[in-house]
């Protein structure tokens, strides 16, 4: 007989995860989307506020740099009283003046153009650290999500199983009423009862920590659940191809690169006070009033200034080899993210591989254990089966509809991890809601 394919006992194990899952939660009209909670968190978590306000300040101060490359308007005004000399002749005169002056810096060292440059990659790592934020906190929801859904799914087949449970207490209460089982076997079936039950209490002790942790991250209870759809594509590409994508989409990476790039043209603005600087000057006389009046009054003037000051104790080359050493200390946390992000990478890939590999036998175990447990039955009514042979089958069938739901879980919050090492974690959820 030919063993099925591997897509087949994929396609078994997802059509049995859907029963599963339309049999324990209720996702109806009313069930709560992870991309509305999402959007509802990101408009107002406050990693992402600080965010944007420092993506702001990174905008103003571009906006400043740029300024440099203009000149400077000015108003000059004077009112003065003195005692002067004029042709030996001693005067008290008295000064009303107004200057109008158009100051424009024509070389600096070029400081002004790696200042710009120093503001746009300031910008550039901002934005970046905003993206970060977001998928940051895209992860916390649907950490949190996950982890609630899981829970309660987990509790409705816990309680099926104390059902269950029950029932065969029940079943098992009537035969030794008649004498055909001995009461030992009741008492068996209490203790796993109680047993279950305790499994029960720790999990609900469980939800409710993770219900109080949902709703302090979304700010509102959780009601109905349903299962997100993540994408998963990233589990059929090879790991050397995610490392590229994370190089180029990791936004921690790329803010910490652009950081780097801004601490090297640091450089440039520490070298530009080593130059000379060059200033030309139009000035314009508005208003002058003096009296009495001086021989020589200048209503109009244009002036080229070259200043160069070189600060003895070299503090100017100090500050060049600071901002040197703090450029390569910049490149150097560049690659401790870069080196960070590819080893979670390499990390979650070969974890996510696992789950994904072990999915299709977990369901054929969840087969398997149905088919014992209704053997177990039948064979129990006609006494040829002991009520530990039942319990055993029946608590090896819970545990493996457990285990492949936790796999099922653990399959969606290993996309999640990896989607947000790659950058795509926001948009994927987002965009499922328009599909």
């Amino acid at each position: 007989m030919m063993q099925p394919t591997v897509s087949c006992r994929r396609a078994g194990m997802a059509l049995l995860m859907s029963l599963l899952v339309a049999a324990l939660v209720d996702t109806s009209a009313g069930a709560a989307g992870l991309p509305e909670v999402m959007r509802q968190v990101l408009q107002q978590h406050p990693d992402i506020r600080s965010s944007q306000a420092l993506l702001n300040v990174s905008s103003e101060r571009l906006l400043q740099a740029r300024s440099n490359y203009y000149p400077t308007l000015g108003l000059d005004g004077a009112a003065s009283d003195a005692k002067d000399r004029d042709a030996g002749t001693p005067q008290d005169r008295t000064t009303r003046r107004a200057d109008l002056f158009l100051r424009w810096n024509l070389f600096n060292g070029l400081g002004d153009r790696y200042g710009k440059r120093t503001a746009e990659f300031e910008q550039l790592a901002a934005d970046a650290d905003l993206a970060a934020a977001q998928e940051q906190v895209a992860l916390q929801v649907v950490q949190a999500y996950l982890d609630v859904l899981r829970l309660r799914q987990l509790l409705a087949l816990g309680a099926d199983f104390i059902a269950e449970q029950q029932r065969l207490a029940d079943d098992v209460r009537k035969r030794v009423e008649a004498g055909r089982v001995a009461l030992a076997d009741l008492e068996q079936i209490r203790a796993n009862l109680i047993q279950a039950q305790l499994q029960q209490s720790q999990l609900r002790g469980q939800l409710r920590g993770a219900e109080e942790r949902y709703r302090l991250l979304v700010g509102a209870a959780p009601g109905e659940l349903s299962e997100p759809v993540l994408d998963d594509s990233a589990a059929g590409q090879s790991l050397d191809a995610l490392m590229q994508q994370a190089l180029a989409g990791n936004s921690r990476v790329q803010g910490a690169l652009q950081r780097a790039a801004a601490r090297g043209e640091e450089v440039g603005i520490a070298a530009a006070a080593l130059y000379p600087s060059f200033d030309l000057e139009l000035r314009k006389r508005l208003y002058t009033e003096i009296d009495p009046v001086p021989q020589v009054d200048t209503r109009s003037s244009t002036q080229l200034q070259f200043s160069y000051q070189l600060p003895l104790g070299g503090s100017s080359y100090s500050r060049k080899r600071e901002a040197v050493e703090r450029k390569l200390a910049a490149q150097a946390a560049a690659d401790v993210e870069l080196l960070q992000a590819r080893s979670e990478i390499v990390q979650r890939w070969s974890s996510w591989q696992e789950v994904r590999e072990i999915a299709p036998q977990l369901a054929e175990r969840v087969d398997a254990s149905d088919r014992v447990v209704k053997a177990y039955d039948l064979q129990f009514a006609t006494a040829r089966r002991s009520i530990n042979d039942l319990i055993a089958a029946r608590g090896e069938r819970y545990r493996a509809r457990s285990d492949l739901l936790e796999n099922r879980m653990e399959q969606l919050a290993s996309s999640a991890q990896m989607l947000s090492l790659l950058g795509r974690l926001r948009q994927s959820v987002l965009a499922a809601a328009v599909r």
